[in-house]
């Protein structure tokens, strides 16, 4: 199945952190890796995309754990020319401590990364200037919390002006309450980040601990987000799929039945990845779901975020073969 070439978008930004992973017993044996939300996200689409090269956009040090992390990007088939260095600063730190009955804890440095300060930097400005020829700018909530005040309000701003150019903007909330100074100032940032959305894939149980609910029925939350301005609104639901919502029309993609799920570690991020490359191919919102849905669940039989390339070399083929690119 071909869908029309005049709905292909091809330039894909992501903007975020991606923080030094330490996992393992303490003062012990620790492997060191990667990761964060909207990088998990990067690899996924990129992985999937190969000849579109999405861009990253973040800001990292000049150390060689940060030189390490731009090389293993790269290798994955990143455009790293957004990725911001910083002398005076180094890569925010997190490591994952699991007790004897297997529960995971995670341990956050991040509150000097050189990612917490992508607004102040000397090319910032310039990139976002980049950024009004593409399609796309994908972000989450994390990528808002971790800023100080200024530097979101001028990320909204430089939100405002791509949005102005034509540049739409997907976003996943990705709520943590440990970042945000309570409920309220979550709820006051994200409603600007949805505010400026054209494309919403947010987590029901996110939304639930964002507002202090519970259960709350997909199309309320959908009908929430439409209300604040968003076209297309995905309420991923776990094990149960997703519905999707746009135009007054709705509906649900049952998840794939998964017999041994080993980590659900990255099962959203990697489902905003499918979804978007199916939206890059000018696939409808229910195909997106159901990428969104296949990529997930080959991650969550998996240990860790970033599973190897070869188990999701097939979905490649099949949407690369399936899907005209030309």
């Amino acid at each position: 199945m071909t869908f029309p070439n005049s709905a292909i978008k091809r330039n894909i930004a992501i903007l975020g952190e991606c923080m030094i992973e330490l996992s393992g017993t303490p003062f012990a044996t620790q492997q060191q890796n990667f990761g964060g939300d909207t990088l998990n996200t990067a690899i996924y689409l990129s992985r999937l995309l190969p000849q579109r090269s999405p861009s990253y956009i973040t800001a990292l040090g000049i150390d060689n754990y940060s030189n390490a992390m731009v090389d293993a990007w790269q290798h994955e088939g990143i455009d790293c020319r957004f990725v911001m260095r910083e002398r005076d600063k180094l890569p925010g730190m997190y490591a994952i401590e699991i007790d004897p009955q297997g529960e995971r804890s995670f341990h956050y440095w991040r509150s000097d990364s050189a990612a917490r300060y992508i607004c102040e930097h000397a090319q910032f400005s310039q990139i976002i200037a980049q950024l009004k020829d593409y399609d796309l700018i994908y972000l989450s909530g994390i990528s808002l919390a971790i800023l100080p005040e200024h530097g979101k309000i001028k990320l909204i701003e430089a939100l405002v002006n791509l949005k102005a150019s034509g540049c739409k903007i997907a976003v996943d909330s990705n709520y943590r309450p440990r970042l945000w100074n309570g409920a309220t100032h979550a709820k006051t940032w994200l409603s600007e980040l949805y505010r400026l959305a054209d494309i919403a894939l947010v987590t029901a149980d996110d939304e639930d601990l964002l507002r202090g609910e519970v259960n709350t029925s997909a199309e309320v939350i959908a009908e929430r987000l439409h209300r604040l301005g968003v076209s297309q609104v995905v309420v991923k639901l776990g094990s149960k799929g997703a519905m999707w919502s746009q135009a007054g029309q709705q509906g649900f993609v049952d998840g794939n039945q998964i017999e041994h799920v080993i980590d659900t570690t990255a099962a959203g991020d990697s489902f905003n990845a499918a979804y978007l490359a199916a939206w890059a191919k000018g696939m409808p919102m229910i195909a997106c779901c159901q990428w969104g849905n296949n990529l997930a669940a080959q991650v969550i039989q998996h240990r860790g975020a970033v599973i190897p390339q070869q188990c999701t070399q097939y979905l490649t083929d099949l949407m690369s073969s399936n899907y005209d690119d030309k």
